[in-house]
């Protein structure tokens, strides 16, 4: 009786917030089809490779101010001090390149695009502010796209989609090409392109209402939807540590302290109850900075193993396919 009564205090602190977080998370319904009214985002601006691959961003039911994906921008608040905030009156992708090597010795080509919404809203469990996603389109030296990844800018939710382009021997052991789970969403488990690769074939990304979780991603020919995009407006992602603030600048990021490399005004709270004490972070949820983390102060980890913080940082690409088993 009394090993049975030890079990239970062992057993019961960890069972308890799974409960709970599948509760306030809910269960993930199937892909629905997008409203016509749903905003269409993507770059027009055909003048540079970041244009030219640019996915097609849907959040679903984007008639609603969360759903909108807006653009950082700092202001004094009613008691003169700074407050970090995303505007909706202006989409925009922050973007940038990054070339690397995979263990394989080939190269790769990376081309990051982030963006951020107003808030996820209470209760869900990743309920916060100044809350965004990368999307992470890799090509080969053929510059056709490989692979497609999306996270949230937490680094949690992580999902890998491979295309056509990539050889089925780089595919991480048992993959199934025919779907996948993803935290309860359903996504594909590749994405085949046509032999002849053309720019005007775009990853579409759909997102769930309210808490911005991918939820399907197929392929869409650009010229076909022309009439129905927004427009998204792609700055360098070092404009965000430079955002206009009365005769001077604010950066989106801490860059002191404590909170140093984390989104201004990022707090999940349902995640520091829940999670943070036995994924050991108490910024678990927080959106921040991707990066070198000497220079950020944070590491953009994607595995909730404490001891797997280096190995699955997404700024090292390589190293971040390794640990996930991919063979590049």
């Amino acid at each position: 009786m009394v090993d049975v009564m030890k079990a239970r205090f062992f057993i019961y602190p960890l069972i308890m917030p799974c409960l709970l977080v599948g509760l306030l998370q809910g269960c993930a319904s199937r892909p629905v089809t997008p409203a016509p009214t749903d905003l269409r985002y993507t770059s027009l601006n055909l003048a540079s490779r970041l244009g030219h691959y640019a996915p097609i961003i849907i959040p679903h039911e984007s008639h609603m101010p969360q759903n909108k994906i807006g653009h950082a921008a700092a202001r004094f608040d009613d008691k003169g001090k700074e407050e970090i905030y995303i505007a909706t009156d202006q989409p925009v992708l922050y973007t940038h390149e990054e070339t690397f090597t995979a263990n394989s010795g080939k190269d790769y080509h990376n081309l990051y695009y982030r963006f951020h919404f107003t808030h996820v809203p209470h209760p869900r469990l990743t309920a916060g502010r100044n809350v965004g996603l990368y999307i992470v389109i890799t090509l080969n030296q053929q510059r056709q796209p490989v692979l497609i990844t999306t996270v949230h800018s937490c680094g949690c939710y992580l999902a890998f989609i491979p295309t056509s382009y990539l050889n089925q021997a780089a595919y991480p052991d048992e993959w199934d090409i025919t779907g996948q789970r993803v935290y309860g969403e359903q996504l594909p488990g590749r994405l085949d392109y046509p032999a002849d690769f053309s720019t005007d074939w775009r990853p579409t990304i759909h997102l769930r209402s309210n808490n911005h979780r991918v939820m399907d991603v197929e392929l869409s020919a650009f010229s076909s939807l022309a009439d129905t995009l927004t427009p998204v407006e792609i700055k360098p992602v070092e404009t965000l540590e430079n955002l206009p603030l009365g005769d001077g600048h604010a950066s989106f990021f801490h860059k002191s302290g404590r909170h140093k490399g984390y989104v201004k005004g990022s707090f999940k709270p349902w995640e520091l109850v829940l999670m943070s004490w036995w994924a050991f972070d108490l910024h678990i949820g927080s959106d921040k900075q991707l990066g070198d983390p000497a220079k950020t102060g944070t590491v953009f980890y994607t595995s909730l193993k404490p001891w797997a913080r280096d190995e699955s940082n997404m700024w090292l690409f390589a190293d971040f396919l390794n640990y996930w088993g991919w063979r590049f």
